[in-house]
C-alpha cells in the first residue's frame, strides 16, 4: 500500500532563502515547475519543499526529524555547520560503525546525519 515519500516539508520563514540554502547544503539543484512560486531541491529521488511556517505549522525542532545517509558524516557536519547550522544532538556512535546527529538549520528546523565517519 506505502511506497515512499514523496515531498519532504519544511516549514520555514523565507521559503526562497531555505531553498537556496539546502540547494547549497546539498549541493542539488533547485527544481522550478510550471509556475514561479512551486520549486523544490532535488536530492537523489527526494523532493524537498519548503512552506512559509505560519500559526498551524511553526519552523522548529517539535516536529519529526529525517536523517540524511552521507558518504562522510565527519564532512556533512562540518558543511552545514560552516553554512550557520548548529549541532543540536549528537554525535551519536551506534554502535556498528556508523554515526548519527542532528543539527538545527538556520531557520530553525533540524534535520539529522547518518554515515561512517572519516578514517584518522
Amino acid at each position: 500500500m506505502f511506497q515512499r515519500i514523496v515531498e519532504l516539508m519544511y516549514f520555514v520563514p523565507d521559503r526562497h532563502e531555505a531553498t537556496a540554502w539546502y540547494a547549497k547544503l546539498f549541493d542539488a539543484p533547485i527544481t522550478y515547475l510550471d509556475h514561479p512560486d512551486h520549486f523544490f531541491v532535488l536530492v537523489g529521488d527526494q523532493e524537498i519543499w519548503f512552506s512559509e511556517a505560519d500559526r498551524k505549522v511553526s519552523a522548529g525542532t517539535a516536529g519529526q526529524v529525517a536523517y540524511w545517509r552521507v558518504d562522510c558524516f565527519d564532512t556533512a557536519l562540518e558543511k552545514a555547520m560552516q553554512m550557520g547550522a548548529v549541532l543540536y544532538r549528537g554525535p551519536l556512535d551506534r554502535g556498528d560503525g556508523s554515526w548519527m546527529c542532528q543539527v538545527k538549520d538556520p531557520f530553525g528546523n533540524l534535520l539529522g546525519f547518518f554515515g561512517t565517519r572519516r578514517s584518522e
